[in-house]
């Protein structure tokens, strides 16, 4: 594959990976099964990486493994009425080029949705809500891969050995213990204040043992506010995918996490934007929000945006059409982190740690966290 027996691209993605790989210090590489690439929203890659991945496409890129994509940077279902389509034509030319080289265009940041990983299985995943999931919550073992990595990596079915592939590195070294007083839906808070507290991967205790949104929302968090892949979770990491080698203790309280929590705006006027859906909803997390639309709705302060993978616009389009007919903005294959919002709001009000982390950041607005309940029950005008 370097020497360009199989084409410039396979050549070229082979030799980013040789190149990384030497860096890091990797003695070989290593076959993956499932390959998610990152980094393909116009918004954010810009010109420069739509030629890009233009040539990969050209050049005869083939993906040789079972492979995903991460959100564009436009609303797939064109009915969302706060996303700016108005990169759609480049947006199309980078999915036509993805499609072309057999990548699946889900648009979504939840992979595992599509195909589940298996305990120690090798994977080469970007998005670093997802890769911390599978570490975290299916024992899989990838990197945080920049998205030319994963890209590299579905064109040639390698990655290089090092990181989180190799047992050594899978290692739990801070017991960290949940006060039982901090109650799920402010997990997206517990996630940011691990993020930035806890350097070393942390063996939780305390949480909850079932993969759902309260766990998703938490490790997406933990990534997006520190540099964490691997998160161990008590009675729901693989035992045998980790060790846990414990050099300090820590409680973290209530209290730790109140900086982050949802504050009522005290001026009426505000504009609001309730949104729920970072990491992208699941099926189960969408009928949750239906049901609370159902019992507090329609959405009558502010706006309220839902953001889905690109084929639940069809796939749960009962569901869809209901949650619109309550005043929800549903916009799908995309996310404001990834994407241009039509407009500014004051405060941002959301469940989603990772959301706090970037959209404070990104569109330099106010937010807070609330649970999903809190937050449907504000824009709906029955909060507060």
């Amino acid at each position: 594959m370097l020497s360009g027996e199989y084409g410039w691209a396979v050549a070229k993605a082979m030799e980013i990976l040789v190149r990384v790989g030497e860096a890091v210090g990797a003695d070989s590489l290593i076959e993956v099964v499932h390959a998610h690439v990152a980094g393909v929203s116009f918004s954010t890659i810009g010109k420069h990486g739509l030629e890009l991945i233009g040539e990969f496409y050209k050049a005869g890129g083939r993906a040789r493994v079972f492979t995903t994509i991460n959100p564009g940077c436009i609303d797939y279902s064109g009915f969302s009425r706060l996303i700016d389509n108005a990169y759609e034509s480049e947006q199309r030319l980078i999915d036509a080029a993805l499609e072309g080289m057999g990548f699946r265009p889900v648009h979504t940041c939840v992979p595992y949705y599509y195909r589940p990983p298996s305990p120690g299985e090798h994977l080469a995943w970007s998005e670093s809500s997802a890769v911390i999931i599978a570490n975290s919550v299916y024992g899989a073992r990838t990197n945080r891969e920049g998205g030319l990595l994963a890209l590299a990596a579905s064109l040639t079915g390698y990655t290089y050995r090092a990181g989180l592939h190799l047992d050594e590195n899978r290692v739990a070294r801070v017991l960290l213990k949940i006060d039982p007083e901090i109650r799920p839906g402010y997990y997206g808070a517990l996630g940011l204040w691990i993020g930035e507290s806890i350097r070393k991967a942390p063996l939780v205790t305390g949480a909850p043992k079932t993969m759902d949104y309260v766990l998703r929302n938490m490790l997406a968090a933990a990534a997006a506010s520190g540099n964490h892949a691997l998160v161990a979770l008590e009675g729901v990491t693989p035992p045998r995918t980790f060790k846990a080698e414990i050099e300090e203790r820590v409680f973290v309280e209530k209290g730790d996490i109140e900086k982050y929590v949802f504050n009522p705006p005290k001026s009426t006027s505000s504009e609001i934007l309730g949104y729920l859906g970072c990491p992208h909803m699941l099926p189960e997390d969408l009928l949750y929000v239906v049901k609370l639309l159902r019992k507090y709705g329609p959405v009558k302060r502010g706006k309220l945006l839902l953001t889905v993978p690109r084929e639940f616009i069809t796939k749960y389009s009962a569901l869809v059409r209901e949650a619109a007919a309550l005043g929800a903005d549903i916009a799908a294959g995309t996310c404001p982190v990834v994407s241009t919002p039509r407009r500014k709001f004051d405060y941002i009000i959301t469940s989603s740690g990772k959301s706090y982390f970037y959209l404070s950041k990104i569109h330099r607005t106010r937010v807070g966290i609330a649970s999903d309940e809190e937050v449907v029950k504000y824009v709906c005008g029955v909060y507060g």
